[in-house]
Parts: C-alpha cells; structure tokens; sequence
C-alpha cells in the first residue's frame, strides 16, 4: 500500500531514535484531510512561540462530510515524519507522559468523533456542522456520553489494518496482540486503562489513557479489525 509523504518540518518533532513497543491510535476530531491536520500541526507554537512538537506519524484520510462525493482522500495513508523519532501526541499528566510518546508510534484516523441529533433530525458534530445520515454510527449504548459518532470508513480501517501489520512488522517489539485485544471481551475496553498508563507494550487508544478523550470509540468494525490482528 502506499504511503503519501507531507513531512513536518524538522522543529516539529523530536529527531531522537527510540525502541518502539507500542502503538497508539487516535483520532483527529477534524476534516476528512489529512494534509490540512498537517498545516494545523505546522502553525501550532507554544506560550513562547515555538513550535510545539505536538503530532503522530501517520494520518488516514477520509470522506468529506461537506460533499460525500469527494472521497479523494479516503483511506489516504499520510506519513507525517518517520515513526522512528517522536512527538508528544499523548497529553497527559502523569510523570511518564514523555517515556510513553517516546516508545510509541502514534497514527491519526481523520473523523470528527461524538455527533449530537438535533430537533431537526440531523446529526451535528462539536463544530456544529452536519455529517451526513451515511456517515454515521448508532453505538448499541453511550460511549462517553454520546450514542451517535461520526464513522470510520471501510477504507480507512483497511489503511488501518495494513498501517498496524507494517509497523509491526518494522518494530519487533511491538506485538499487536497485546494491549487492546486482551480486553475486548470487557465492556470497558475502552476507557482509561492502567496497564497502558503504565507502559504496558502493545496496541492501545487514545482513550485507554485519557480519560477525557473519544478517540478512538468502539466502533463494531474497529472491533472486529483489532480481533483479526
């Protein structure tokens, strides 16, 4: 499969090699392009001005939610710098917030997240725009709060799938059946997990170390994906 290069620049990433044994994977809560994440990531400076070293490696593209026509970008794997440095892509606060984002390569699916029904019946995503009735998912009970998220596409997680098999398959400590998969029979697979806050080795998301975030949210295919691994 081929991988799309829009690379950061230099100052915003760590160019520091690490041993990697985990993968993280999140989503942007953002547009369907992945090369647009990237200039956000380019701009973004911290109370000092410089750049923040805040980003993942890869991003998978999707559908806009604007013109479900333009699907030029799904499933579109984007390689942001190469997944042997780092950066922070992790936030939190506990003392091994750095060790964490060292030893990870961290991948972005572009999707919006948690949607809202209005009174109108459409579904409106934080933003307050509207995703397309197609482009939606009806958990079979709340996630966070919400019922209602924005979808994965089928190729977007096929991208996935590939992107996960080859970074293994490049970092032999990184074993994909760890993490993650040894829970999913749990129905809070999902949600902050203590083996990953402390490090434990594998595939895990956002989620499982952020108890704030959505990213990424059991949807049924996702499931399935991790389960194939």
């Amino acid at each position: 499969m081929e991988i799309k290069k829009i690379l950061l620049e230099k100052e915003e990433y760590y160019q520091e090699i690490f041993e990697k044994d985990t993968i993280i994977i999140h989503h942007t809560a953002g547009s369907h392009r992945a090369d647009w994440t990237v200039a956000c990531w380019e701009h973004d400076k911290n109370k000092v001005g410089l750049a923040l070293k805040v980003a993942t490696s890869y991003i998978i593209g999707g559908i806009s939610t604007r013109d479900v026509k333009d699907v030029a970008w799904d499933g579109v794997l984007v390689c942001c710098f190469d997944d042997k440095f780092w950066a922070h892509h992790i936030g939190s606060k506990n003392a091994n917030n750095s060790i964490l984002n060292k030893k990870s390569v961290a991948i972005e699916v572009c999707n919006y997240g948690p949607l809202i029904k209005g009174k109108d019946g459409n579904f409106y995503n934080y933003v307050k725009s509207i995703v397309p009735k197609e482009q939606v998912t009806t958990l079979a009970k709340p996630f966070k709060g919400y019922i209602y998220y924005h979808s994965y596409t089928a190729k977007q997680l096929e991208s996935l799938k590939w992107l996960l098999q080859d970074i293994a398959k490049r970092h032999p400590k990184i074993n994909l059946k760890k993490g993650l998969q040894e829970f999913l029979d749990n129905d809070d697979a999902f949600e902050l997990n203590q083996a990953a806050l402390k490090g434990y080795p594998g595939l895990w998301t956002h989620t499982n170390l952020i108890a704030g975030k959505s990213d990424m949210y059991p949807h049924p295919k996702l499931i399935e994906l991790i389960k194939s691994l």
